[in-house]
């Protein structure tokens, strides 16, 4: 008799068992867990310390079942499955189970479910209906914890409701790899701790609420303001980075309470969400939020109504178009708009002939790029090379897959240049084209590229090593873009073309007097620009600016006419991340009263100036076109970064980058003030001697250009180059940009008084 072909799973080529569940005949592939077995027929297992993405512990033993030929329950999380096994899910025996296991857990748990975040949506309470006997034989009195305990900026510990199920340690541990939390004590007394007994600081805290299965974690900026069932909840598209995270909106009253991940969405987000996504919602909700066109008048804001406010707007563009023509007109902005307001951005100015259009207001000098590798393509790198400022704090959730590659699938990282990729997992950081050659080695396996779309001093070099590998060798690249959709505004046409201007050009001509309207929409160029004096020049020196934003930003202060626009989660359309998928925005609130959406102004301005916009099946039709068509060649160069060595003595400037800075809907979302990025200089040890200058050392920076900033805070890094400083770009209270565009410094350490 010949020996059984073992069956296969033919999408994944997986050798496949056959089990019993329930008296249910399932296939799966082999190795798999029966805890995920029991979800293809729709059977969950109860589950406390297991997590799909966390993997097995067998830490709380709730998810016990009976396998016919063994004598005790086994735990499913931990269990594989085997050809013919037999297994109950639900019986006498295996209800007693977990009623003793839920027993031990209730012992000391307090009874305040009516006053608990987590409620309606806890699984203790769930499984305790299901399960629980309905009271309890403890004739003692609980143990009591301490309540209320602060754990960080964003997080409140209840001790005494902690089951001690250690998801929030393995997420710290093997998702973050920063191994910031631990448990303390033993037995009954065993508590969730910092591991240095500080507070518990990360990008990406807030996944631990959610991780969380009963109320001992609980958000600050959530806590005591609603039920689950109060809320309404809608699915978007996260548009804080260009990663694109899917999340769910919760909102209640017309108020954004909380975002939440998308366990499925494993495409993009991993089913993770960084913190500035998850908490930077308070905004929208803020007093300051603008509600009227403001038109300066004698250098005083008034307000007027929105057709007198369109109707100016239209009729300084026809005035500078019958002037001096289409040259005398530019538009700033995009990256901050949804796909269809940057499509129709481009198609009004350029119907005007309008050339001047540009969506890059910071250092970043390419977006749209002919490579269209996924997120899931970076956990299969063998070798991951970043280049620029680190994904972490351009792109979070992207950068937990580069700690998953290295962590768990053995890929090498390599950071080349200033910055190293910050990535809490081992890697390489090199400096020179000969370094980076070595370190890549002659079989890097497949590999990665992820550049911040910065041209730099030396930077051709090292571009030469990364693309001198060996011929076969396959390449994934990515770029990140500094604003949420910088790909989805360049590839729908917010870049100049021929001999329109990109935005320095378009400061520089109206300083000198060959601008006169400029429109900027959504957009802080003040603040992000890497020369300052020249945005605030030529924003001074132009006859009519208007801009479109949310709050009277550094670069709204400068315009002629302001008018207040809807946020993401106030509008509906579709956004591009960075790998060049469209995702669809979700509209989760109103706007405020009479509030407009950038698309909604474009379509009016475009009617009174006669322009004929595409109809919306058209709209999304060219969308989809654009932004998978490779870009032309000959982008513009917008900014390229010094590297050079700074004279006498100074310090060149490093300018490093941090997801919670910036001057608009971060700087007013009050909430979460403690999240927003400190001034720091970042230097070297050897730096730091020359300097006698020590960690957390108070220093103003002096620059050549004559500007000071004021009160920042000395780190010593041996990452950070010598003769150089790092300082963070786009922070309200000290814009690195006002010290020029190639700045040499030197820091003055602060005396402190007494």
């Amino acid at each position: 008799m010949s020996a059984a072909v073992p069956q296969t799973d033919p999408a994944s080529h997986a050798e496949l068992v056959t089990l019993s569940i329930d008296g249910v005949e399932v296939r799966v592939p082999k190795g798999t867990l029966l805890v995920e077995a029991a979800k293809t027929i729709h059977t969950d297992i109860p589950v406390y310390c297991y997590h799909e993405k966390l993997g097995p512990a067998g830490l709380c033993r709730i998810c016990l079942v009976e396998i016919d030929g063994m004598p005790k329950l086994q735990i499913a999380c931990n269990t594989v499955v085997a050809d013919g096994m037999k297994v109950h899910t639900r019986n006498p025996r295996v209800d007693d189970g977990r009623r003793a296991i839920l027993e031990f857990f209730l012992l000391n748990h307090p009874l305040d479910c009516p006053i608990c975040d987590k409620g309606g949506e806890c699984d203790l309470q769930d499984y305790a209906m299901a399960w629980g006997s309905g009271s309890s034989r403890m004739i003692d009195p609980k143990t009591s914890k301490p309540k209320a305990v602060d754990l960080g900026p964003t997080i409140v510990l209840d001790e005494e409701r902690c089951i001690v199920c250690q998801r929030c340690v393995r997420f710290d541990q093997i998702i973050t790899r920063e191994e910031s939390l631990r448990t303390e004590d033993r037995a009954v007394q065993t508590i969730i701790a910092t591991a240095t007994g500080k507070p518990y600081v990360s990008d990406f805290t807030g996944n631990v609420t959610e991780l969380c299965p009963v109320g001992a974690l609980t958000s600050k900026t959530y806590r005591f303001r609603s039920r689950p069932w109060d809320n309404h909840r809608t699915t978007t598209s996260c548009t804080q980075c260009s990663v694109g995270c899917r999340m769910h909106v919760d909102e209640r009253g017309n108020t954004v309470l909380r975002t939440m991940s998308v366990p499925e969405d494993d495409a993009l987000s991993d089913s993770w969400l960084c913190d500035r996504g998850r908490y930077n919602v308070g905004f929208v909700n803020d007093e300051r939020r603008l509600t009227m066109p403001l038109l300066k008048q004698d250098g005083a804001w008034v307000q007027i109504d929105w057709a007198d406010a369109l109707d100016l707007w239209a009729e300084k563009i026809k005035a500078a178009l019958a002037a001096g023509g289409p040259e005398r007109i530019g538009a700033i902005g995009g990256g901050r708009l949804l796909n269809e307001e940057a499509l129709l951005a481009a198609h009004l100015h350029r119907a005007l002939g309008v050339e001047n259009l540009d969506h890059r207001i910071g250092t970043q000098t390419l977006v749209h790029h002919g490579s269209f590798a996924n997120h899931v393509d970076l956990e299969n790198a063998n070798t991951i090379i970043t280049l620029g400022r680190p994904p972490s704090q351009l792109a979070p959730v992207l950068d937990l897959r580069i700690r998953k590659a290295v962590s768990r699938n053995g890929a090498r990282l390599i950071s080349a240049g200033d910055y190293a990729a910050d990535s809490f997992v081992p890697e390489t950081h090199v400096t020179t084209p000969a370094g980076l050659k070595d370190a890549i080695g002659a079989n890097p396996g497949r590999v990665a590229m992820i550049w911040d779309g910065v041209f730099f001093e030396g930077g051709p070099e090292l571009t030469a090593a990364m693309h001198d590998l060996p011929a076969a060798t396959r390449v994934d690249r990515y770029v990140l873009p500094e604003t949420p959709n910088g790909r989805g505004a360049e590839a729908l046409g917010m870049i100049p073309r021929g001999a329109g201007l990109g935005t320095g050009a378009m400061f520089a001509a109206a300083r000198d007097g060959k601008l006169d309207v400029l429109s900027i929409l959504g957009a802080n160029p003040v603040l992000r620009y890497p020369d300052r004096a020249l945005a605030e020049d030529g924003l001074r020196a132009t006859p009519f600016v208007v801009v479109t934003d949310l709050f009277l930003t550094e670069t709204a202060e400068f315009a002629n006419l302001v008018l207040p626009v809807c946020s993401a989660f106030e509008k509906s359309g579709t956004t591009t991340d960075l790998a060049g998928d469209v995702l669809p925005v979700v509209g989760s609130v109103r706007p405020p009263d009479g509030v407009l959406a950038d698309g909604d102004l474009l379509v009016e301005l475009a009617e009174r100036l006669g322009v004929t916009l595409p109809m919306p099946d058209e709209l999304e039709a060219k969308v989809r076109e654009l932004v998978k068509t490779p870009p032309a060649d000959g982008a513009v160069p917008a900014y390229v970064r010094a590297t050079a060595a700074a004279p006498g003595g100074a310090l060149r400037v490093i300018a490093d980058a941090a997801i919670f800075t910036g001057g608009g809907t971060l700087a007013f979302d009050t909430a979460i003030r403690e999240l927003h990025a400190r001034p720091h200089a970042r230097i070297n040890p050897a730096t730091a001697r020359a300097l006698a200058l020590a960690d957390g050392d108070p220093v103003n920076v002096a620059g050549d250009n004559g500007t000071t900033l004021y009160d920042l805070v000395v780190r010593v890094d041996e990452r950070v180059a010598e003769g150089a400083v790092a300082l963070l770009d786009g922070v309200v209270r000290a814009p690195l940009n006002a010290l020029g565009r190639a700045p040499a410094v030197r820091l003055e350490k602060v005396p402190v008084t007494a």
